[in-house]
């Protein structure tokens, strides 16, 4: 691995840049983080050992004043959330943006998420609505959001929500707190798909959720996507459902009624999935079943 710093000045946002193989799309994902009307902010560029012509693009913002840090992976990871973690645990500052480097953003897009964090000092998520995009920047449908309030308890988004489906279209549209990031990231890197949808969960279990309709971040979606390859695959699935074993159910609290939907809603989604990666998904269903089992005893008992 190499890498190089520059001294960290007194920032407020770490812009995480995780690449791999997005030559054709990086200038604009990093220009569009320098073009930002919001200027209190690092970035840390990280190269996940790409084969394509990335890391000369990437040298020409090596003396940039707002470039902490430049690290280039000698193998790849196997997981673009290794990334995310590596940047996340490098990040010193109260909140982090993962502009993920297929992406780009609307100039206001950090003067916009930090009055809506200003606002709501609670808030560990927020969010902007987006334009999906193709590989040459076209339009594509309508990513309006079904989030119709500013404000959202978190608890109250993960279990009405989150639990079946990711409703946070990519992390590039995110702006976010990193004290509790930073609890929400162990064994991310295992996960090749739904480690987002994974560790937004885990956040919004201790924080809450803001969201601006204004569309601000332009979300590609082409063929080398993590969300692309996601969909294509049972991935989405037999990873997904990770989401709801790292539920604490003394937190997010689920009558037995609204818990035996959820299965159901599971149930739905595991019979479309492979039969070993099946059997695997009604293992881990079966565990958070007694997980909430012992959760809701222990709130009997406690009164």
């Amino acid at each position: 691995m190499s890498e190089s710093y520059q001294i960290s000045t007194m920032n407020k946002v770490t812009v995480i840049v995780p690449n791999y193989n997005h030559e054709p799309f990086l200038k604009l994902r990093l220009e569009s983080i320098l073009n930002q009307t919001y200027t209190n902010f690092e970035i840390i560029l990280l190269d996940d050992n790409s084969s394509d012509n990335s890391r000369s693009i990437i040298e020409q913002y090596r003396d940039n004043a707002k470039v902490r840090s430049i690290i280039y992976n000698d193998t790849n990871s196997g997981s673009t959330f290794h990334q995310w973690t590596k940047g996340i645990l490098l990040a010193e500052t109260e909140y982090i943006w993962i502009a993920e480097s297929d992406d780009y953003a609307s100039p206001r897009f950090l003067e916009t998420m930090l009055a809506l964090t200003d606002k709501y000092p609670d808030v560990g998520i927020a969010y902007s609505n987006s334009y999906k995009v193709d590989a040459a920047g076209n339009i594509l449908e309508d990513l309006n959001c079904y989030m119709d309030a500013e404000f959202e308890f978190g608890r109250n988004e993960v279990k009405r929500h989150m639990c079946l489906y990711n409703t946070i279209t990519n992390v590039s549209s995110c702006l976010l707190k990193r004290e509790y990031a930073i609890n929400a990231l162990a064994g991310l890197g295992t996960f090749k798909t739904c480690g987002d949808w994974i560790f937004y969960a885990r956040m919004l279990q201790h924080c809450n959720l803001a969201y601006s309709h204004t569309k601000l971040n332009y979300y590609r979606w082409h063929h080398t996507s993590v969300s692309f390859s996601a969909s294509q695959t049972s991935a989405y699935v037999s990873e997904g459902i990770h989401v709801i074993r790292d539920i604490d159910y003394k937190l997010v609290r689920f009558t037995l009624r609204e818990y035996l939907t959820l299965c159901k809603g599971w149930l739905k989604k595991i019979v479309t999935i492979s039969p070993a990666s099946e059997l695997k998904a009604i293992w881990i269903l079966t565990f958070t079943t007694y997980k909430y089992c012992t959760a809701k005893i222990s709130l009997t008992v406690a009164g």
